[in-house]
């Protein structure tokens, strides 16, 4: 018993150390900048992992509405996916006498496949819109 306990001590304490050790970094703010002193351009005070500016990156609005659009659509994606996967699910448990299982599977279904019908005519109008502006869309 004495062991089993020293063994999850010793691998509590390593996976702690690992976790004290390894600390993620998103931005850092550069020597002489005081973020907390008020009235500093935190754009031009902070720097990410690559030791860049945060404000020579995202140098405009358009560039993060690019980045939130393009991961909306990873997310929402995944969503649906699951969604479907559920939908399945219900379906194989509903069996031969569950009406009501089998009715709900058959909705949720019809749910993504307006869902993914509307992600997918999102998409292509933002092409078409990219196409026809010359505008700089990242999707």
């Amino acid at each position: 018993m004495k062991k089993k306990y020293l063994h999850l001590l010793t691998v509590g304490g390593l996976v702690a150390g690992w976790i004290k050790s390894t600390t993620i970094v998103w931005a850092q703010p550069s020597p002489p900048c005081d973020p907390g002193a008020g009235g500093i351009n935190l754009g031009d005070c902070l720097r990410l992992s690559d030791d860049s500016l945060v404000s020579s990156v995202y140098n405009n609005p358009a560039t993060l509405v690019n980045l939130l659009a393009r991961n909306l659509f990873v997310v929402a994606g995944v969503f649906l996916f699951g969604m479907m996967l559920v939908a399945g699910l219900k379906i194989i448990a509903s069996g031969k006498g569950g009406k009501q299982g089998l009715d709900e599977a058959k909705t949720m279904l019809t749910s993504v496949a307006i869902g993914f019908a509307i992600m997918f005519a999102a998409y292509w109008i933002v092409q078409i819109v990219k196409i026809l502006t010359g505008a700089n869309i990242v999707l």
